[in-house]
């Protein structure tokens, strides 16, 4: 999922302060046989986002439960502003409805943007730096979460109730514990390694 979030970004670029990065992510439930049409309209609908103002980066996790797949989409632009502008322009406006033409039975969106403290230039971090960090920690915790709910969550609650209980807990844990600490922590790296740097 990595590569997929990062393409667009270039190594080394800082997000100017007056930028607030937020991060959408897209939770859709449908049978399988309707599968091979919704991600070609979602590929559609992404390579159009692409080419738009601000845009960072997606990625698509499929998943298969029985007769229904599970889609979670994550992509970034790099401010709200550029997000609305996106999601009220015409060109996604047509896209989705033609990806919404195709049976669903579930489709729920989160967004996340407090990674702008995360991101001042003082702290030589890079966006793309921040994003794998980010789509690492979606990644890595969401399955931990996928396993601990297994273990402790009643086998009664329904699917989508339980995709949100465990997105919303792994965007808490990553924006307020795991992002900062990753960041902190990748800092005090790229120090002691300029200073090596700079011995040798």
């Amino acid at each position: 999922m990595i590569a997929g979030v990062a393409k667009k970004l270039k190594q080394g670029a800082e997000l100017p302060k007056n930028l607030r990065p937020i991060v959408s992510i897209i939770i859709r439930r449908f049978r399988q046989e309707y599968e091979q049409d919704i991600m070609q309209s979602l590929r559609e609908l992404q390579k159009t986002a692409a080419n738009q103002p601000g845009y960072l980066g997606d990625q698509n996790s499929l998943s298969h439960d029985d007769e229904c797949c599970e889609l979670v989409n994550v992509f970034a632009f790099d401010s709200r502003k550029n997000l609305k502008k996106w999601e009220s322009s015409d060109a996604r406006k047509r896209h989705l409805a033609e990806l919404d033409a195709h049976p669903q039975e579930t489709a729920n969106n989160i967004q996340f943007d407090e990674l702008a403290p995360l991101l001042n230039p003082k702290v030589h971090i890079s966006k793309v730096e921040i994003v794998l960090i980010l789509i690492f920690w979606i990644v890595a915790i969401g399955a931990i979460l996928g396993y601990v709910a297994d273990l402790l969550l009643p086998a009664t609650i329904p699917d989508l109730a339980r995709t949100v209980l465990l997105v919303s807990v792994n965007v808490v844990l990553i924006s307020y514990i795991f992002l900062p600490w990753s960041t902190k922590l990748l800092t005090r790296v790229k120090a002691r390694a300029t200073k090596m740097a700079r011995k040798t």
